[in-house]
């Protein structure tokens, strides 16, 4: 009765079942007419609100929260026109009855799935702050043990995320299957039950849309969505077919792209968890690096202030060589003062010659100690302006990461606040059908209850 999305087709294989049960509404009485009228003009209406200003905007949290709140309104109004229709549950057809049953505790089913699933998505919610928590620092500063402690979370929370509800796997068959029950209800000989009828297509049909979207939208598959073609006849048919073809083609190219989140809510936490993890994992790669290069500095730091003093101490020693030379010529003058004064002026021309040669081993070693404390000096700077362009790293690293933090704030704080929103109003609704369903089945006990007494009396 209705088709996989990849399919093209009308929800009715045989044919339009109405044309036959509303041969031109001749048999509807001005009263009748005016009720299915004015039910079917407010359907219309609610289906137009539900026409997103951009066909990206259904894969939203307020959009959803928004066609929840048009189920309950239908189901609301689904109660006022049975109680004005005055039709006692007495005199529906055995299979009206079977197939509203039947239909409302699988739609029951699917709102306990959507329910567990958003369940679990706000249980992650909790992971989201504690990170948060972790990260939190009025000085700006992060240190990386904060980072090393929020690491394991981010990655618990997308791998969460990750997971999809077991129990909306089976809601794409249970879809199909409230797709097909619509054409089984007919009505003989009752006025008020075609009206009724004709009504509670209009629901159902409705109600199968928007539960596939949610479930194609949670479960980012397209698998649930269903393929259904209103016919002209109903007046409602325009404001359905319209918005079903925008938002089935925009479901599909967006969960067909392959997109791990559909929700834009989740996907934007998403955006700002997986780039939060690979910052703390790039920090904590950095900081080893660091680390390993601060040892091997320190160790040529060490290395270059032993051969600097080997070298004084070398220098030292060939100065006390120099002095002991020294006296010893002064000695052997004074030992050879009575020689020749041929042999003083020898000697005289020995020591100049030799304090000459003294004075220019000094000048040399000063200057390889001059060329010495200028490479030394320019290798400080460049070692400051290698320092200098890693502390410009370090600092965007830091203001990158604290951006993507109040980024993920902002984003999960409204993802909260959206799925809390969104999950009252699931519960609400399911309370809604559950009390539809249970005063049918009272009103059946007290009709059996009657039938019984009558016949008794009888």
């Amino acid at each position: 009765m209705s088709r996989a999305h990849n399919g093209h087709g009308s929800f009715f294989p045989v044919g339009n079942p109405f044309r036959v049960i509303f041969p031109g509404r001749a048999h509807l009485s001005r009263k009748l007419q005016e009720l299915l009228t004015s039910y079917e003009d407010a359907l219309a209406l609610s289906l137009r609100k539900l026409k997103p200003d951009a066909a990206s905007d259904v894969a939203t949290l307020s959009w959803m929260r928004l066609a929840v709140d048009c189920l309950s309104e239908l189901y609301t109004n689904i109660g006022t026109l049975i109680t004005e229709l005055e039709l006692p549950v007495s005199d529906w057809d055995e299979k009206w009855v079977d197939v509203y049953l039947n239909s409302s505790v699988k739609l029951l089913d699917i709102c306990i799935a959507l329910s567990s699933d958003l369940s679990r998505l706000d249980k992650g919610q909790l992971l989201v702050q504690y990170v948060l928590h972790l990260l939190d620092s009025e000085s700006g500063m992060l240190s990386q043990e904060q980072l090393k402690r929020a690491e394991p979370s981010l990655k618990e929370w997308m791998e969460l995320v990750g997971v999809r509800c077991p129990r909306l796997v089976s809601c794409s068959t249970t879809l199909q299957e409230l797709a097909e029950s619509l054409c089984l209800m007919k009505v003989k000989n009752s006025a008020k039950g075609k009206v009724l009828m004709r009504a509670l297509y209009g629901i159902e049909a409705v109600t199968v849309f928007i539960c596939s979207i949610f479930v194609a939208v949670l479960s980012s598959s397209p698998k649930p969505l269903v393929e259904l073609h209103v016919p002209e006849n109903f007046g409602w048919s325009q404001a359905f077919n319209d918005l079903h073809a925008i938002i089935s083609g925009e479901l599909s190219r967006q969960l067909y792209s392959g997109r791990v989140a559909a929700v834009k809510e989740l996907e934007e936490v998403e955006a700002c968890a997986k780039r939060l993890y690979e910052l703390a994992s790039t920090s904590q790669l950095e900081e080893t690096t660091n680390l390993a290069n601060a040892v091997n500095h320190t160790k040529e730091i060490v290395m270059s202030d032993s051969i600097a003093q080997e070298g004084e101490t070398q220098c030292n020693l060939e100065h006390a060589y120099d002095t002991s030379k020294e006296c010893e010529v002064v000695m052997l003058a004074n030992i050879a003062e009575e020689g020749t004064q041929g042999a003083e002026m020898e000697k005289d021309t020995k020591i100049i010659n030799h304090e000459r040669e003294v004075k220019m081993l000094e000048r040399i070693i000063c200057k390889e100690h001059q060329d010495s404390n200028i490479k030394q000096v320019n290798g400080n700077n460049d070692d400051g302006a290698l320092v200098l362009f890693e502390r410009t790293s370090v600092q965007e690293s830091r203001e990158e990461l604290l951006n993507c933090i109040s980024k993920m704030s902002k984003s999960a704080e409204g993802l909260r606040l959206g799925l809390d929103s969104l999950s009252k109003r699931v519960r609400d609704f399911f309370q809604l059908v559950l009390t539809g369903r249970d005063a049918l089945l009272c009103n059946l006990r007290i009709s059996d209850a009657t039938s019984k007494v009558a016949v008794v009396r009888s």
